[in-house]
């Protein structure tokens, strides 16, 4: 019996391979599976040739970032479904953007300067080094900066693959229908591209003193070391910050019940009152009848004469139709395998809001970081260094950084907008999840605080006796009563009191910021502390020295 097993396991193992395998060759035919193909391939090739330009230029040790890129190529590669996409996403762009920010900064401080141009500069060639031009070098030198450059221009591709994918996930068939986060979705696409192209021409300021000329250097040797001094910060500040620019990335925390509503509760179908489904104008709204207890309901449905138990007896009156449903051996099981359907559809609905407003979320950060860390600062350095050199270069990719900024701004108020009413919706939309399918949670919360007032409150209206039979609640007025109506704008009330305060907002990109910058001022403590302490104790003296002469 055992052999046998083993045997009966072997065999649903190879055919899950193949099945898989299979699966997987047929999912190069579709366009997203195309682009989980040449992500991999982009994202094999970028570490690859880095890491020939760090071990020639540094030394084997850094193949210690291995242990970072291969588990992520296999998280890439095991993650090739299109519905997968968007839980695995976030998570390999969030790594890779860490690791390739250090290795930039690695590569801008050792390697690119370090690196000889194929073809000689010609004196009137002299500040042609920053632009994107195939001329500087050929092909079949590697190790040359123009070469190196490029390499890294792999990376706006690399993310506009992941963004493809997970356009797909979160919008599938609805990417075709033009709506407000699929518009912020590739808007944010188009403008991080442009970022990193951005970052990219600044990588060329490793070699600032080759392309900006003898004179200019001997003038202005200081400005310039402390430009390439602050270059490799910014850089690594931008492409650490660029990984929340991504669906998924940072996400506000929601609290949603997921068990059924009959688990939630803690009853069976059969114990539970029946439900009045009222459909109106294609909108689904369930009124339940408020009852003490199980068995009241099941004493009124005992009472109820035999010609009046049916599983759908449909009353028409003012477009209003009302489903009555009642129990029985089978109808109890299909009442449940439709709220069950119902109250799937209806959290799959949520989830798909949650993905889209991420969507917002990350909109939102990514034009801070472009602002403060990209656009701002390089202006200001590009707009420095055409003074040094007396005006007389400015580069192209300036012009970006202005515009760029005046459109984030104008941008950023509409998407703050859209951020706001997009968080309100999905509360509604869990509030009303949590009334329709979780009443009974919201009840025992409330049980021990208000019943009290709750009881007292239905007396003095005058509502109908607990002991009221499910008959009689059954054959009411085609329009629901004002005592059902009032408890589920109770419940609803209570359902967004709830949502309201379990939801944790995600954590501002500010303070991802302020710990960044103090990161870097401890570990620049650590590496000058000499001289760090020298210069704290000659401010200290030469204070002490000032205050003596006053």
């Amino acid at each position: 019996m055992h052999a046998q097993g083993q045997r009966r396991f072997c065999r649903n193992s190879k055919a899950g391979v193949i099945s898989g395998a299979l699966a997987w060759c047929q999912s190069l035919l579709s366009p997203a599976g195309l682009a989980h193909s040449l992500s991999l391939v982009c994202f094999l090739a970028q570490v690859i040739l880095i890491n020939v330009f760090l071990v020639q230029y540094l030394s084997s040790t850094v193949l210690l970032t291995m242990t970072i890129d291969v588990p992520l190529l296999l998280h890439l590669a095991w993650f090739w479904r299109v519905d997968s996409s968007y839980r695995a996403a976030p998570t390999q762009w969030f790594c890779y953007s860490w690791v390739h920010a250090a290795k930039v900064v690695v590569l801008f401080c050792r390697v690119m300067p370090r690196l000889t141009s194929s073809t000689p500069a010609v004196a009137e060639d002299v500040l042609r080094g920053s632009d994107f031009s195939i001329n500087a070098s050929y092909f079949q030198n590697l190790f040359s900066p123009t070469m190196l450059a490029n390499l890294l221009l792999i990376t706006p591709v690399f993310y506009a693959l992941l963004m493809f994918r997970t356009s797909k996930a979160i919008f599938g068939s609805l990417s075709k229908r033009v709506t407000v986060d699929l518009i912020m979705h590739y808007d944010m696409l188009w403008h991080v591209v442009i970022d990193m192209v951005d970052q990219v021409d600044m990588f060329y300021y490793a070699r600032l003193a080759e392309w900006v000329g003898s004179e200019a250097l001997e003038q202005h040797k200081n400005s310039l070391v402390l430009i390439q001094t602050a270059v490799p910060f910014l850089l690594f500040f931008s492409m650490v910050l660029q990984a929340q620019a991504f669906p998924g990335v940072v996400t506000d925390k929601w609290s949603i019940p997921v068990e059924t509503s009959a688990s939630a509760s803690g009853r069976r179908p059969s114990d539970m009152p029946p439900r009045l489904s009222v459909l109106s104008q294609g909108s689904a709204e369930q009124i339940e009848p408020t009852v003490r207890s199980s068995q009241t309901g099941q004493e009124a449905l005992s009472r109820r004469p035999s010609h009046e138990i049916s599983f759908s007896d449909r009353v028409s009156t003012g477009g209003v139709v009302h489903r009555k449903t009642t129990t029985g051996p089978g109808t109890e099981r299909a009442w449940f395998e439709r709220q069950e359907r119902a109250r799937r559809r209806r959290l799959q609905g949520v989830m798909n809001l949650i993905q889209r407003h991420n969507i917002i979320i990350a909109r939102k950060r990514s034009a801070i970081a472009s602002i403060f860390l990209i656009d701002i600062p390089f202006l200001t350095i590009r707009i420095w260094l055409w003074a040094l050199l007396q005006h007389t270069y400015f580069p192209g990719l300036g012009i970006k950084n202005g515009l760029c900024i005046v459109l984030n701004v104008m941008q950023y108020t509409l998407v703050a907008l859209a951020s706001k009413e997009s968080f309100k919706r999905i509360k509604r939309e869990i509030a009303e999840y949590i009334t329709r399918f979780h009443s009974g949670t919201l009840k025992e919360e409330a049980e021990g605080d208000s019943y009290g007032e709750r009881s007292g409150q239905e007396e003095g209206e005058g509502g109908p006796p607990v002991d009221q039979s499910v008959s009689e609640l059954m054959h009411q007025d085609s329009v629901p009563s004002l005592s059902a109506s009032k408890e589920q704008a109770h419940q609803m009330k209570q359902a967004l009191h709830k949502v309201g305060r379990d939801t944790a907002r995600g954590v501002g990109i500010c303070v991802y910021i302020f710990a960044l910058t103090l990161a870097f001022a401890a570990g620049f403590i650590i590496a000058q502390g000499e001289t760090v302490v020298e210069l704290f104790i000659a401010w200290v003296q030469e204070t002490i020295e000032n205050q003596d002469q006053r």
